[in-house]
């Protein structure tokens, strides 16, 4: 629902004719098309802007046109009426000369978020070949490890024969 501008009693007014009170003393809320139904029903119903109009008082604004709907319709209605056609053409220059300026605006965010994802790509590859280095160090020091542990092994088999032999004697 839009954003009540007035003061006053009449915003008062305006403010609680959007709203039912029930019997059980809640209220709610009531539908935009039903709350200017008087209004809505003296347009004549084959009025060209009588559906446009329905539409957009529906109270889920997702139901409601956008503005460029609205435009692309308001146009089409205007063809029909037999409206001047250098209007519609100047409307529709204008209306594509936005598109066009907001399809370059995306087309460079575009551009400078793929050049990010470029840099971030370099980074990622540089730190999967940091990691890649990593993994043959690791792989190198459970390498010389293993020998240690051979060594160590052999030492220790060493120290147990002399010992033996010490013994022996």
């Amino acid at each position: 629902p839009p954003t009540l501008r007035r003061k006053g009693p009449s915003a008062q007014l305006m403010a609680m004719e959007r709203y039912e009170r029930l019997a059980d003393g809640s209220r709610r809320e009531i539908p935009e098309i039903q709350r200017r139904k008087q209004d809505f029903d003296a347009i004549a119903a084959d009025h060209p802007l009588k559906n446009v109009i329905r539409r957009c008082l529906e109270n889920d604004k997702r139901l409601r046109p956008t503005a460029a709907q609205l435009h692309v319709e308001l146009l089409g209605i205007a063809e029909t009426l037999d409206i001047p056609h250098k209007e519609n053409k100047d409307h529709t220059a204008c209306f594509l000369a936005e598109k066009e300026l907001l399809l370059s605006q995306n087309q460079e965010r575009l551009r400078e978020k793929d050049a990010a994802n470029a840099e971030k790509d370099l980074r990622l590859i540089k730190n999967e070949q940091q990691l890649a280095e990593k993994d043959q160090q690791i792989a190198s020091n459970e390498q010389q490890l293993a020998e240690k542990d051979q060594q160590i092994a052999n030492n220790e088999r060493q120290i147990a024969n002399n010992d033996r032999q010490i013994a022996n004697n």
